[in-house]
């Protein structure tokens, strides 16, 4: 309770004016003079009613009217924080903000958190109206300005926590979407959450309309000793033309008295496979790796849980892994090559484990539909281009999606028709001025050379080229690298859906030293990578993602190029709460979004495959971080642009003792007071004539006698 003008508090004395009133005896309204009594001596008379109240109601009202009186001039409100939601005057705006991130579910929170929006809905008016949005990474408006109790309290009694994290921004937006919209006089926010730290950055920009009263309700406890699966890394290995991975789980724990002893184990396609345990120290971590499994099969399922606590959600890691492919590289060389023209790039294609490389080396530039058919890259190394039907196959395979690398060397020859094929028309050999030219430029955007981006990424400048094709650029060529002398090392040609690279210089040590340079082998893998089509295999997703499974390039999850979704053809994503979403037959977008934790399946509707395609879903683990921020900040932030002031119509910054004027306005308590007071003051007039008519009534000495109203 506070109070705008406390002074007034001492209008309090005048309480004892009506018993004063009551305590001193009226004097007749008629006094008759004697002349032969004049001078005599004058003799006191006590009175023994002077003394004595004979109507103690009439002293009640006549007091508590002044004391109304008073208490109204001192202007007196309620705070926000002690105020309940319904104080105010007029039909109320109110909108619930309730998260259902999955941190409410630790231990009881989300259903305290729904019996805290019960009493909200329960303490409506019949002329509010109320909103009900959730918060999670986006928002959700189940139900929007309605004064149907029944329904939001139907809609609260059915919702469920969510896998999403927690995300203030678009909640709070679309309540102050809802606010502005408003036309009520009252506006007032009730955010009701766990108050996570990691899910308010400061800046979402969120300002609620002027005089909007915001109430937060924290959800807390008084420890969250927590403990979750955060990262889970594998490694491929090949043994006996078997591949086997191994896995590697990193476990987090947050607060807590001492070490803990923790189970975790291991399951593949259901079963479990290894179990093991793990000590965890209060506010620590640890790894934990298991034992090599063997993966044979397309789409198997795993899962690394760890034995349940107080937050189900974050002790279990889910995957998906198929069998890896090698890539297929065939490398022509011509008919009379260089001795070992091509054994430092098959030497160092040979080295791979995670993407690894088939090569096959050729002296011929003929090629076959067939050959085409089992192959990803092809590499002209030091020859000429072909012609005839062979230029034409490998025209159409690469418009197809396959990719070609040509490096240019002694036998490379030009000729007419290669314009609408190569990013350029490159020339004689040359050497380079002083000796050797070095690597100037490098175009860190591109696929082949993000990888040496980072500051220990890898260092080109050391190799040294001493000849060179020169490279006059075309007009769809792009430039990849550059010499120091700024002629072209590396420029690419997109044709139809595959690449083309000219490299300028050999991949040899012919020519340069780069093939005995530290960076070639991962150059030369993320050269065959990029023109191969080779994606990155994800095991998982964290919930939240949107999916278009009719691209390619979005497909990362697929291993084979052949088992992507065919085109035109209807699918079904099963969800993992046992739901079904419809993924209509089109050649365009076919998107998912990823809402729940667990394994979604896509399949023909009506099917049952026995391995289907399937995408594993995390929740994020940031989630797990329990800390809690001051939620006065959170409804400061949000009703102001600094801590501690509301912004005004006007849009200027609002004092402490400005808000407590604004919110006496709103609530106008005065106004009752003032109301209450004459109410007062009627009654006791209308009982004060009442006495005195019946007092009339007496007479005493032939006079009428009116005594005091005592």
């Amino acid at each position: 309770m506070g109070l705008l003008a406390p002074l007034f508090l001492l209008g309090l004395v005048g309480l004892a004016v009506p018993i004063i009133v009551h305590l001193t005896e009226k004097q007749r309204r008629n006094v008759v003079d004697f002349p032969s009594l004049m001078f005599l001596r004058k003799i006191p008379f006590r009175s023994t009613q002077r003394r004595r109240i004979h109507h103690w109601a009439l002293l009640s009202i006549r007091a508590l009217a002044l004391a109304l009186l008073v208490a109204a001039f001192t202007r007196p409100f309620f705070a926000n924080d002690e105020v309940a939601i319904g104080s105010t005057l007029g039909p109320r705006e109110v909108v619930v903000v309730l998260d259902r991130s999955y941190s409410m579910g630790y231990g009881d929170r989300w259903e305290r958190a729904k019996t805290q929006a019960r009493e909200v809905f329960a303490g409506l008016d019949a002329s509010d109206r109320a909103s009900l949005v959730f918060m999670g990474r986006g928002a959700e408006a189940l139900l929007r300005s309605t004064s149907d109790r029944d329904r939001l309290l139907t809609a609260l009694d059915t919702a469920s926590l969510s896998a999403d994290g927690t995300l203030y921004g678009p909640a709070l937006k679309l309540a102050q979407t809802i606010l502005e919209e408003s036309q009520f006089p009252n506006r007032e926010a009730v955010i009701i959450s766990d108050f996570q730290r990691n899910g308010w950055k400061g800046d979402e920009g969120v300002t609620f309309p002027p005089g909007t009263v915001v109430k937060s309700v924290l959800i807390s406890d008084d420890a969250t000793p927590n403990a979750a699966v955060a990262s889970v890394a594998f490694r491929r290995e090949f043994f006996s033309g078997q591949e086997r991975m191994t896995a590697t789980a990193r476990v987090v724990r947050r607060q807590g008295e001492a070490p803990a002893d923790r189970t975790i184990v291991l399951e593949v396609d259901g079963q479990e496979v290894q179990t093991k345990t793990v000590r965890l120290d209060p506010t620590g971590s640890a790894t934990v790796t298991f034992e090599p499994f063997t993966l044979s099969e397309l789409y198997t399922r795993g899962s690394i849980r760890l034995d349940p606590d107080a937050l189900p959600q974050d002790d279990v890691f889910h995957f998906v892994l198929s069998p890896g492919r090698a890539m297929r590289i065939l490398v022509l060389e011509g008919g009379s090559p260089r001795p070992d023209a091509s054994l430092y790039m098959q030497r160092a294609l040979e080295i791979s484990e995670e993407a690894s490389f088939q090569v096959d080396v050729r002296r011929s530039t003929s090629l076959s539909a067939a050959d085409l058919e089992a192959t990803d890259v092809v590499v002209l190394n030091d020859t000429r281009f072909p012609q005839g039907a062979t230029e034409d196959r490998l025209r159409g395979f690469v418009e197809a999606g396959g990719g070609l690398l040509l490096v240019l060397g002694e036998r490379s020859a030009w000729q007419t028709g290669l314009e609408e094929l190569l990013p350029g028309r490159f020339g004689p050999a040359r050497d380079h001025t002083r000796g050797a030219a070095r690597l100037g430029y490098l175009d860190y955007t591109h696929p082949v050379f993000e990888l040496f981006a980072g500051p220990r990424g890898g260092d080109f400048a050391r190799a040294r080229f001493f000849r060179s094709r020169d490279l006059e650029l075309g007009p769809e060529g792009r430039v990849l690298a550059r010499f120091d002398d700024g002629s072209v090392a590396l420029a690419e040609r997109r044709l139809g859906d595959g690449h083309v690279l000219v490299w300028t210089s050999t991949m040899d040590a012919f020519w340069n030293d780069l093939a005995v340079q530290p960076v070639f082998l991962p150059f030369i893998h993320q050269v065959m990578r990029h023109l191969g089509g080779y994606r990155e295999r994800v095991p998982w997703f964290t919930t939240g993602q949107v999916l278009d499974l009719a691209d390619p390039d979005g497909m990362v999850f697929v291993a084979d190029r052949e088992r992507e979704l065919a085109p035109d053809v209807a699918q079904v994503a099963l969800t993992p709460g046992g739901g079904s979403v419809a993924l209509p037959a089109t050649s365009g977008p076919r998107f998912l979004e990823l809402e729940e934790a667990g394994f979604y399946e896509i399949r023909p509707p009506g099917t049952n495959p026995e391995r289907t395609l399937a995408i594993a879903v995390n929740v994020d683990v940031t989630e797990s971080e329990l800390e809690s921020m001051d939620p006065a900040e959170l409804a400061a932030a949000v009703a102001s642009r600094e801590a501690g002031g509301e912004i005004g119509a006007g849009g200027e910054m609002l004092t402490p003792e400005i808000q407590a004027r604004n919110q006496e306005r709103r609530q106008s308590l005065w106004r009752l007071l003032m109301v209450a007071a004459l109410v007062l003051l009627l009654a006791e007039t209308a009982i004060s004539n009442w006495i005195s008519r019946a007092a009339t009534l007496r007479f005493k000495d032939g006079r009428s006698y009116v005594p005091s109203n005592t």
